[in-house]
């Protein structure tokens, strides 16, 4: 027994912090524990979990004959086996009368004492530790405890190096598979700055890594102009945690020569304290897709162009009728000259404008400029702009809820008030006079979109989904567009429109609008708008 039991065990342990490699590690520490025990052979068996079995990977002062014929041990057989299995020491006293030994060689070589412990680390067993005497020995408990100490330590040592082995053998695999993923896959600093970008990226953009190893690049450098401030206003929410799934967004390729759609997803990337550091971004090429959607929206197009031209030809047929039959009898000379003739040719040229501004609408909608609104101030005044044009007397009751604290929506302030007007003019000619018509603004806590929601005392909607449709009408005069105008600006919005019949009511029209309300540039406050200015606005 060694007179500092601690210092034996340290100097194993100080042992196997000296080596990378773990079967110089492993061979060290067994010629450190027969050094210290005093003893002549041993040898160190590591356990295969998979196959069932142990395999000895050190010895020293077994013969050649010896340790080919105990290299492999099947879990559970000989002293050995039988160690790893229970994970309990076995000591010997008398090696050769031992009923439990089953390979021979260990009588051959003279071996009388033997002691066996358990290689264990948080209540795992990786194998065993074996030690061997050519004279008579009696292992003392405090000698097997010394042992079984030292078997911890390298138990641990072994359980480090197959977890860091693991750990390495994992990172090459998922190394794989991002660096052979067809998607891009990069990582950014708190800053947005790419970091890292799998080689997908350089196929896509022509960035290689020599360009991101600098980590100068942006991620709104990628990105193309016309979505660039978009993606701004949402990086700083990315940057911070937010969790954004398919974004869609153009991307420019190095040379310029090329754009490219993209759909991404990010998460945050976090360090050991859960402190955000930079975020991973996985970016799926959807140019192709993009493409298609863009061929079926000009087919569709085309589509409606040819229902419209249709419709166009029905709807001016009667207008026109009656101004080329006033212009006729105005040019009788019996014709009175009644002057509520003109006012028969005002109303028609009226409506012939009206239908002509509702085709251009539809046919050429204009380009968005969306802009931070207040949604309030925006409904406020759309419903303003209604009642001084309103064509019936009295005019109709329309009443505004609207909390203080909905949030603010991304929208063009022109092409929404455009649909507000449109849904309370649909909802005004629905009713009776005089018309009763409610316009609620909510935000619903668990989803991130405002909700504005025009209900009237009509019939309801027969066909919710038709309504939305173009050219669908059942007005004895009218295009069908009104709605179909409003279904589409919200749409481009990224929102949508809801058709339903509210419960001792009329119908019900829910707009529904994606929240922006941390988007960049200043805040818009759209002013009232003045008695007069209605003519500007097409009427459904």
């Amino acid at each position: 027994m060694p007179a500092n039991p601690l210092a034996a065990i340290n100097s194993v342990a100080l042992a196997i912090g000296r080596f990378s490699s773990l079967d110089e590690m492993l061979d060290y520490a067994l010629r450190k524990v027969l050094e210290v025990l005093e003893t002549d052979a041993g040898g160190l068996y590591l356990l295969d979990e998979a196959e069932g079995s142990l395999t000895l990977v050190v010895h020293h002062g077994l013969s050649e004959r010896a340790w080919r014929d105990f290299d492999h041990l099947p879990l559970g057989e000989g002293l050995s086996g039988r160690v790893a299995e229970t994970g309990e020491p076995i000591v010997v006293s008398h090696l050769k009368d031992d009923p439990r030994l089953t390979r021979m060689a260990a009588r051959s070589e003279g071996f009388c004492a033997f002691a066996s412990v358990p290689l264990r680390s948080n209540f795992k067993t990786y194998g065993t530790l074996n030690v061997y005497t050519r004279h008579e020995r009696e292992f003392s408990e405090q000698e097997v405890q010394l042992l079984t100490s030292m078997a911890a330590q390298i138990g641990l040592a072994v359980g480090n190096a197959r977890l860091y082995l693991d750990l390495k053998a994992s990172e090459r695999r998922f190394r794989g598979l991002v660096e052979n993923a067809e998607d891009v896959i990069y990582l950014t600093d708190h800053n947005g700055r790419i970091v890292y970008a799998n080689p997908a990226l350089d196929r896509l953009l022509g960035y290689g890594p020599d360009v991101l190893s600098s980590g100068d690049v942006p991620v709104l450098a990628l990105v193309h102009a016309d979505d660039r401030a978009r993606i701004a206003d949402l990086l700083p929410r990315m940057l911070a945690g937010d969790v954004m799934r398919a974004i869609e967004f153009r991307v420019v390729h190095r040379d310029g020569s090329r754009v490219i759609w993209c759909s991404q997803t990010n998460v945050a990337l976090r360090d050991e304290a859960g402190v955000i550091t930079g975020m991973q971004c996985i970016a799926q090429d959807v140019t192709t897709r993009k493409a298609l959607e863009e061929q079926m929206v000009r087919a569709e197009r085309l589509a409606d162009l040819g229902r419209m031209a249709a419709t166009i030809a029905h709807e001016i047929r009667n207008p026109l009728g009656a101004i080329v039959n006033v212009i006729r009898l105005l040019k009788q000379p019996s014709s009175s000259r009644d002057p509520r003739l003109l006012d028969i040719v005002v109303e028609e040229a009226d409506r012939l404008d009206g239908i002509v501004s509702e085709v251009l609408s539809f046919a050429r909608p204009p380009r968005q400029l969306p802009v931070p609104c207040d949604v309030r101030e925006l409904v406020e005044n759309a419903v303003l702009l209604f009642r001084e044009g309103a064509k019936t007397v009295p005019g109709p009751v329309i009443r505004v809820r609207c909390p203080d604290d909905v949030p603010e929506v991304r929208v063009d302030p022109n092409q929404m008030r455009q649909v507000i007007w449109n849904l309370l003019s649909n909802a005004a000619e629905a009713s009776d006079s005089p018309a009763s018509i409610d316009v609620d603004v909510t935000s619903p806590p668990d989803r991130d979109v405002v909700e504005i929601v025009v209900t009237d005392d009509g019939p309801g909607v027969v066909d919710p989904a038709a309504v939305l449709e173009p050219f669908f009408t059942t007005k004895a005069q009218g295009t069908g567009l009104g709605l179909a105008i409003v279904n589409r600006i919200v749409r481009d919005h990224g929102g949508a429109v809801q058709a339903t019949n509210a419960p001792g009511r009329g119908a019900r029209m829910v707009i529904t609008l994606p929240i922006d309300g941390r988007a960049g540039g200043q805040r818009v406050v759209t002013t009232p708008v003045a008695a007069g200015m209605e003519d500007a606005w097409p009427r459904s």
